[in-house]
């Protein structure tokens, strides 16, 4: 069992890229009704996860530097807001040329563009829950739902580096402590209610972290079985309840389904972790993991594109095409507008400046969840 190895693996975790690339497609599929609503809501997941493993290792470096708490948000937002605010200036611009084109203006109370422009759009929920975050009626785009809770963690992470540093103790038992409260939280409110706090998709996260730390901190097997342990339990735990619960479990025990997709995301990065570098090195995993790179500004600009990218690709294809090749062209269409984003809204914020395929470092790149 390579993955009980008595060592430390490095913070790189190079399969990332990739694994974010794939979620992205999914969420993509998803939008394009290609795959069910279940298999996107399960790609966010993977994006919280992973997210969870790369904030843990910037938190771990940032605190072993003595970077505090304002330079550590500092690099979140720098790499997060711009891109993000771009992202919504092209959708603004995009509902100008629908509405020059007849179709219905776009006026929303300066309030909402406020939130829309800090990512607080999840702080109206608060006052006014509704049965999803998907359904906050304060979102522009509906896919930047998760970008709230991403924010969230930054922030409680900053917050836990700065006590960590300030008592020369470790981040990780914060984490579990705070993966505690947020597994009560999810086992009494299963579902139907939502007020945007991060607690309430903070398992998923603190599975990525405690993946993190398990994989990196230590060397010994004791740390490694009970994360097993743990994640597995998280796993059969939140799957018994479903299968209890009925055929409307998703919806009505949507957090039980989204505690069993994290920790089955968790328990494959863990087993997987010995073979990441030989997966990476295969001429198939390439342009998985160039998707990868370009992963956040796919998510940043696909939804409010779906028409515009819709219309473009049956109007480069024949009529009689197969559908699976008209949704090809909508992926490759996505794709290269997604890159050109990346390359004029968001590579100008990273540091060094990659280029697709080029596998940047992935515990302080775009690690967010989407749907």
């Amino acid at each position: 069992m390579h993955y009980m190895n008595k060592v430390a693996w490095p913070a790189r975790f190079e399969l990332l890229d990739g694994v974010r690339g794939v979620a992205a497609l999914l969420v993509v599929l998803n939008h394009l009704q290609v795959v069910s609503g279940e298999v996107g809501h399960f790609a966010v997941m993977v994006f919280f996860v992973v997210s969870g493993y790369c904030i843990a290792a910037s938190a771990e470096s940032s605190r072993t530097r003595g970077l505090g708490f304002r330079g550590f948000m500092l690099r979140r937002i720098r790499r997060i807001y711009p891109p993000y605010l771009l992202a919504i200036a092209f959708f603004a611009a995009t509902r100008e040329v629908r509405m020059a084109l007849g179709g219905e203006p776009f006026r929303r109370p300066i309030l909402d563009w406020l939130q829309n422009l800090t990512l607080t759009q999840w702080m109206s929920t608060l006052i006014h829950p509704v049965a999803s975050p998907m359904q906050n009626p304060k979102l522009f785009v509906v896919a930047f739902w998760s970008l709230n809770y991403e924010e969230q963690f930054y922030l409680v992470m900053a917050i836990a580096m700065t006590i960590a540093v300030g008592r020369n103790a470790k981040i990780l038992p914060l984490t579990l402590i705070l993966g505690l409260v947020g597994l009560a939280w999810n086992w009494v409110v299963p579902g139907g209610w939502s007020c945007g706090l991060f607690i309430e998709y903070w398992v998923p996260f603190a599975l990525g972290s405690c993946l993190f730390y398990v994989l990196t901190q230590f060397s010994d097997t004791r740390p490694r079985v009970m994360f097993l342990a743990g994640s597995i339990l998280i796993f059969t735990t939140a799957m018994g309840r479903l299968v209890y619960g009925g055929g409307d479990a998703f919806e009505a025990l949507r957090a039980m389904t989204e505690l069993a997709a994290a920790a089955a995301v968790a328990l494959a990065l863990f087993l997987i972790r010995p073979y990441s570098a030989a997966i990476c090195r295969r001429p198939v995993w390439q342009p998985v993991s160039a998707l990868g790179t370009i992963s956040y500004s796919l998510y940043l600009i696909h939804q409010f594109n779906l028409t515009l990218v819709s219309t473009m690709a049956r109007h480069l294809m024949p009529a009689a095409v197969p559908h699976a090749m008209l949704i090809l062209t909508e992926l490759t269409l996505f794709v290269a507008l997604a890159t050109l984003f990346w390359w004029f809204c968001e590579r100008p914020f990273l540091s060094p400046k990659p280029t697709p395929g080029s596998h940047p470092g992935n515990c302080v790149g775009p690690d967010l969840g989407v749907a």
